[in-house]
């Protein structure tokens, strides 16, 4: 009977634990080894997070996972989480979530036999990269469907093991009872591309958006339904902006990328990609800009010659920055990087201002200057 009782005994403890449920909110477990990769499952012997990198990918640790009754999978990022250079950045780095791996989605799920598999474009769990068939980093294409083998921890912990062909990634949360943070803002951004540069000698594949916070090299196919070679495409992105760039044609290998090197509009930082949106923005937004070139064509939108006629200094500043230009100044907006704003200034109608910056920490911080209906955005840094 002794004999009975146990495997009696046992049996209720493995149902129990195949029965936990998955509903919820959970979170990678802020510890060393939540996020692994080996050769064979559980093994993370290639690389494993350090109990340093829960502070430095903090973007990452405090994305929310929902599974709900109804078996809707819910990705909230609250507009920051951990980007690898396959999406667009120089290094790896936290930033605004790049798209079709930014949580936009309307993702699905189901549990069962001890598999997750979450369904969606760009739907996932651990790190964007990794699927059933390899890593997107290393050339596997973005799935639509991606299966976890679930097992579970003593303390509830959810273990995620997915295996990608070339090894095994693991990837450990815990439930959590705090609400996820709300989904990041966004708005309608319009790319109206002028190709006087390069006509006659647009690719048959057509213009396109890409990199960055816009997502790959094919990311927004823009159209020129008249055939006045302006092509023009609009597409939802997180208000906290990002760099992006302009193709000719749908190269993966960015061969077809404007070359706008050392222009006022590229960003060295990010391949000399356009940083025209780097200071995030706060309502649906028409980019009006020329291929090849940081200037847009004359008497449409706001041309970039209106950068030459602000100043701000000196950069890098500590205690105050001066902001100058060739006509009145209507209003000044500061933005930490994130796109949070941090100082407002309104009806300064004149063509000087200068600005106490002395409570603001050492960073990095976008400065858009309002006048006559036209927007300019300048970085400037502060040291002390």
């Amino acid at each position: 009977m002794k004999k009975i009782y146990t495997l009696i005994l046992s049996s209720i403890v493995t149902l129990s634990l195949n029965a936990q449920s998955i509903e919820g909110t959970w979170k990678l477990a802020p510890q060393a080894g939540a996020l692994g990769v080996g050769p064979n499952q559980g093994d993370g012997s290639w690389w494993s997070n350090s109990s340093g990198d829960v502070t430095t990918r903090d973007c990452l640790f405090d994305d929310s996972l929902v599974f709900d009754a109804n078996g809707n999978f819910m990705h909230y990022m609250d507009g920051n989480t951990w980007l690898e250079s396959w999406q667009g950045v120089a290094s790896e780095q936290c930033g605004a979530p790049v798209a079709p791996h930014d949580g936009s989605g309307s993702y699905t799920y189901t549990y069962s036999n001890n598999q997750l598999t979450v369904n969606g474009t760009g739907a996932h769990i651990g790190l964007a990269k990794v699927t059933n068939a390899g890593e997107i980093s290393a050339g596997a294409p973005v799935a639509s469907t991606i299966t976890y083998d679930i097992s579970w921890g003593a303390n509830g912990e959810m273990i995620a093991d997915i295996n990608f062909g070339g090894g095994w990634w693991r990837f450990i949360y815990t439930q959590t009872t705090a609400p996820p943070p709300p989904p990041p803002v966004t708005y309608d951004v319009t790319f109206q591309v002028h190709t006087d540069l390069i006509s006659g000698n647009v690719s048959g594949d057509g213009i396109y958006i890409g990199g960055g916070f816009v997502g790959g090299n094919d990311a927004l196919l823009l159209a020129d339904a008249d055939n006045d070679g302006v092509w023009e495409g609009t597409m939802n992105l997180p208000a906290a902006g990002g760099h992006f760039t302009i193709l000719n044609g749908n190269c993966s290998d960015w061969s077809c990328k404007e070359d706008i090197s050392g222009q006022a509009c590229a960003d060295p930082n990010n391949y000399n990609d356009r940083n025209n949106l780097l200071g995030g923005f706060t309502q649906d937004t028409t980019l009006i800009l020329q291929y090849g070139s940081c200037t847009t064509p004359s008497g449409v939108g706001i041309n970039d010659n209106e950068l030459n006629a602000v100043s701000v200094y000196p950069n890098p500043a500590s205690e105050l920055i001066n902001i100058t230009s060739n006509s009145n100044i209507d209003n000044i907006i500061i933005r930490d990087l994130l796109g949070k704003e941090v100082m407002n200034l309104n009806n300064i109608n004149h063509p000087v201002q200068i600005i106490d910056v002395s409570n603001l920490s050492n960073n990095i911080y976008l400065v858009e200057i309002q006048s006559n209906n036209n927007t300019v955005m300048k970085k400037i840094t502060l040291t002390r």
